[in-house]
């Protein structure tokens, strides 16, 4: 080994027992708040049409497919050359400026549609508190109420990092002890026929093909990558210093946010029948709402939405991050290309355009109440594989920082999953 590859050697081992800290706990629960939303609520209506079968090929898969790619992902931001490059420069450094601007695209269209997603869910979630709970209904002004709770999200988080990564922490911790708790509250009403339930292969292999999309989905925090490799970039300006740091924050997140999915998951689809989750699928609402409106529990009734609001909620912010950071990224290409060399980075002027279009279409799709599965399927989950199983493994081979960390047999892997994935989706838009 060279003298250079000891030396690297030696600060990941170093970083990797450094001290953890409160900043690190922040990251690490952005990441679980980003991936423990939407995607989570509405995974076991796809899930637990299959029997256990589909589930438990779920459960080996879904850790090293949570881990690499988001590790993946991560490790291709922190190559940059410039410490503070957002994504945009960071993709173009890379890929160069054509190739870059269009996947660019593709980074947008794997977060802006999950804003409309969790702006949908979350009004949804509250109508449906609204009107069950709190028996409000035809008092209820949809537009008005999709308003209020898209510029309430914006403002909550358009603070400074320290302030977010304290707000998160204090959402997504206890969010995920509650999780637990409903997952084990469920376990009484676990119907135990459905563990006997015969399957046939075929249906089996469909449900799990098309349940892989919305699994991505599930775990998706990609958006927060980014931001998440920029700041710790800053602080530790030695790629492999920052490299450990940051892949032992994954690691921890990852282990969370699978131990609480697929319990959380798997508890939902034995506690409730076919005609539950169906029901869930025509009124477009999340997994919790649907328990919450099953009559005899008044405590879990009123708690369910606010989990669900919650759950949402921070998944909200990674996205709202990662989103704002690329509509800003192609507003500085843009700018750059009328004042040449004078604008590197855009100023706060373009900040509040970002922030405005970004209101406006969530506040639209919120008001249309668009089908959440169908966005879920047909354009989200495909994008977001190309993002995550397959732009980090070319980068990673392209960039010559990165070339210690190649592996190829982990790398193979990634790919051939998010093959599968877009099969998955192809397989599903066949059969419709």
């Amino acid at each position: 080994m060279s003298n250079q590859g000891i030396e690297a050697k030696r600060s990941i081992e170093k970083y990797a027992k450094s001290e953890w800290i409160a900043r690190d706990t922040g990251w690490m629960f952005s990441h679980i708040g980003t991936g423990i939303g939407a995607g989570l609520l509405y995974l076991p209506i796809v899930a637990g049409s299959g029997g256990i079968w589909p589930l438990f090929f779920m459960a080996l898969v879904s850790g090293p497919i949570i881990f690499l790619t988001h590790r993946g992902l991560t490790r291709f931001c922190l190559s940059s050359r410039k410490p503070d490059g957002d994504i945009s420069s960071i993709v173009r450094e890379n890929f160069g400026d054509k190739v870059g601007q269009w996947l660019m695209l593709l980074c947008f269209l794997s977060m802006f549609p999950v804003l409309l997603l969790y702006t949908i869910g979350i009004a949804n979630v509250s109508e449906s508190f609204l009107i069950n709970q709190l028996k409000w209904e035809g008092l209820i002004n949809r537009p008005l109420l999709v308003f209020l709770l898209v510029t309430g999200m914006i403002a909550l988080f358009s603070g400074s990092e320290q302030k977010m990564l304290k707000l998160i922490s204090s959402l997504v911790f206890p969010l995920t002890v509650v999780l637990l708790c409903v997952s084990l509250y469920l376990i009484p009403q676990w119907r135990m026929d459905f563990l006997r339930q015969e399957v046939p292969m075929v249906d089996i292999v469909k449900t799990f093909l098309l349940t892989l999309p919305v699994l991505v989905f599930s775990f998706y925090h990609a958006a927060v990558c980014p931001s998440f490799a920029r700041s710790y970039r800053r602080q530790m300006p030695e790629l492999h210093q920052c490299i450990a740091k940051t892949d032992q924050i994954h690691f921890r997140s990852s282990l969370v946010l699978l131990l609480i999915t697929l319990f959380f998951v798997l508890s939902c689809v034995l506690a409730l029948a076919p005609e539950q989750i169906e029901l869930a699928k025509a009124q477009n609402l999340p997994i919790l709402s649907i328990l919450a409106n099953q009559p005899g529990n008044r405590l879990f009734s009123s708690l369910a939405p606010v989990i669900a609001f919650v759950a949402i909620l921070t998944s909200y912010y990674g996205f709202f991050l990662g989103t704002i950071e690329v509509i800003n990224g192609f507003i500085g290409v843009g700018l750059e290309r009328f004042r040449p060399g004078e604008l590197t980075t855009p100023s706060a002027r373009p900040r509040r355009l970002s922030i405005f279009l970004v209101a406006l279409g969530c506040w639209i799709a919120g008001v249309g109440d668009w089908s959440i599965l169908m966005i879920m399927d047909a354009i989200v989950a495909p994008i977001m594989a190309i993002i995550l199983f397959f732009i980090p493994v070319i980068g990673l081979y392209r960039s010559a920082a990165l070339k210690r960390y190649r592996k190829p047999l982990n790398d193979f892997f990634v790919v051939i999953f998010g093959v599968i994935v877009v099969a998955g989706f192809l397989v599903s838009q066949l059969i419709k």
